[in-house]
C-alpha cells in the first residue's frame, strides 16, 4: 500500500512540473551531433543503421542515421570493419571531429564500432540508392521509416502531434484514451455501443 501512494504522488508531482531527465550521457542522436558547432574532439556514441559504406585504401567511410534527421553522419573508420553492410545496425564510439569536407560540419573518427544487427544486403528488401515507389514500401512496415520521404512525414507528425498535445495539455485539458467503435468482437467488447 505504501508504494502506491508513492507512486500516486511521483506521478502527481510530474503533472504538475516538468520531470526531471537523468543526466545526458555521452550518447547523441544523429540530429544532436550534426547540429555541434565546436567540435572539440569529444567521445560521443551513435546508434544507428548504416545508409552507405565506401572504402578508400586504408579508410572506411559509413554514413549512419537514427531516423531522427534527414542527414547522414559520416563516420570515419579504418579499414579493419570492412564487414558492415547497408542496412546493418550499429553502435559506433568515437571522438566527434570537425569535418575537413565542406558538405557537412562534423563528422565521427570511430574507436569501436559494434554491430548490434548484420543485414544481409543482397536479401534486404530496401536497395541503396534507389527510389522505391509506396505501393512497395507497403509489404515492408516495419521499414518503411528508413526512407527519406516516409521518415520526414513521420518526424513532422511527431511534431505536430506534440504540439497539439502541448497546447491542451497547458490549457487544462486531459488526454484519454476512448473506446474505438470497430466490428471486431473480442472479450464481449462488441456489446458495449450499439450502432444502428
Amino acid at each position: 500500500m505504501l508504494g502506491a501512494r508513492r507512486l500516486l504522488g511521483a506521478l502527481r508531482l510530474c503533472s504538475s512540473v516538468s520531470c526531471p531527465r537523468p543526466r545526458a550521457s555521452a550518447k547523441l542522436r544523429v540530429r544532436d551531433a550534426l547540429g555541434v558547432q565546436d567540435a572539440s574532439g569529444e567521445c560521443v556514441t551513435v546508434q544507428g543503421w548504416v545508409r552507405s559504406v565506401r572504402s578508400q585504401k586504408e579508410v572506411l567511410f559509413l554514413h549512419v542515421n537514427d531516423g531522427s534527421s534527414l542527414e547522414s553522419l559520416q563516420v570515419v573508420a579504418d579499414s579493419s570493419f570492412d564487414k558492415l553492410t547497408f542496412g546493418s545496425s550499429v553502435q559506433v564510439q568515437g571522438q566527434l571531429v570537425r569535418s575537413q569536407s565542406k558538405r557537412q560540419n562534423v563528422e565521427l573518427k570511430a574507436e569501436k564500432i559494434e554491430v548490434i544487427g548484420n543485414c544481409e544486403a543482397k536479401v534486404f528488401p530496401i536497395k541503396y540508392k534507389e527510389r522505391h515507389p509506396l505501393e512497395y514500401l507497403r509489404q515492408y512496415p516495419h521499414l518503411r521509416c528508413r526512407t527519406n520521404a516516409l521518415g520526414s512525414i513521420l518526424r513532422v507528425r511527431s511534431e505536430a502531434t506534440a504540439a497539439i498535445h502541448s497546447y491542451f495539455k497547458d490549457n487544462g485539458f486531459v488526454h484519454i484514451h476512448t473506446p474505438v467503435i470497430t466490428s471486431n468482437d473480442c472479450e464481449g467488447a462488441g456489446e458495449l455501443f450499439q450502432v444502428e
